[in-house]
């Protein structure tokens, strides 16, 4: 992986996609690419001494809350692709980030927007992000989404798949499930026949609930047209732990 950074606004990584980020069709997996925005956002921040082990100094950590991704061509194994991200600044609790993917000609072949919230680990609760992003350097081109990201519906009907065992590899540094494990998990519970047949054109997630150790949680799906609609919940309650829209091409 190589890196090119000479504007600390944004900040660029190469990355090759391997045999173990890819699919049974030699395409790189959603989650692989939600890893690597994972991974960049995190040198970002610590490049300008707001990453996680700045925060934990204070006893605050970065919660991703929402995440909207479209792939417009999904590279393959062996494909080095190019991750850019930067910050946009902070909107009420949300302290928003975004990401292209490039392919080596330049072009554009992804993109995603996030929102962050900033959590007291001590308190449990959420504090304004506005006074830690007032000390990065926001990009201030336009947004790539024309609307920011909203909480979205309720699923209605959806059809029960499995329950969900966490075990401890499913967890973060804050021993919580991670939150690509949250989207591998619903891009799992789909149809056998989507799965084989289609690519993911566009997926967007609200994470909702914390999920730890041991406990269970189940999954269910409602299929429509081309699209998919997920909640995961924790089992024999009413908690939701996350809600997932998948669009397929």
């Amino acid at each position: 992986m190589t890196i090119s950074n000479t504007d600390i606004r944004k900040y660029r990584k190469t990355f090759r996609i391997g045999s173990f980020d890819t699919d049974l069709n030699g395409r790189a997996k959603l989650t692989s690419i939600c890893n690597y925005f994972q991974e960049i956002a995190g040198y970002h921040v610590d490049l300008i001494n707001q990453g996680i082990d700045d925060l934990k100094a204070n006893n605050l950590a970065w919660i991703l809350s929402r995440l909207k991704v479209q792939i417009f061509a999904t590279p393959k194994w062996k494909d080095n692709i190019d991750i850019e991200t930067w910050s946009i600044g902070a909107d009420g609790l949300f302290g928003n980030r975004e990401y292209r993917i490039y392919n080596m000609k330049g072009d554009v072949i992804g993109q995603a927007t996030s929102s962050w919230l900033v959590l007291n680990t001590k308190t449990k609760r959420l504090i304004r992000p506005q006074e830690i992003v007032a000390k990065m350097p926001v990009n201030s081109e336009d947004p790539i989404f024309e609307h920011s990201l909203g909480k979205l519906q309720q699923l209605e009907q959806g059809n029960y798949v499995e329950d969900l065992h966490i075990h401890y590899s499913d967890l973060d540094f804050y021993q919580h499930v991670n939150n690509v494990k949250y989207i591998k998990w619903a891009i799992d519970s789909c149809l056998s026949e989507i799965l084989l047949n289609k690519t993911i054109h566009e997926l967007e997630i609200n994470y909702l609930h914390e999920a730890k150790l041991d406990q269970i949680l189940e999954i269910f799906n409602q299929n429509s047209d081309n699209t998919s609609k997920i909640v995961i919940k924790t089992k024999n309650t009413d908690i939701e732990n996350c809600r997932v829209v998948i669009k397929w091409k």
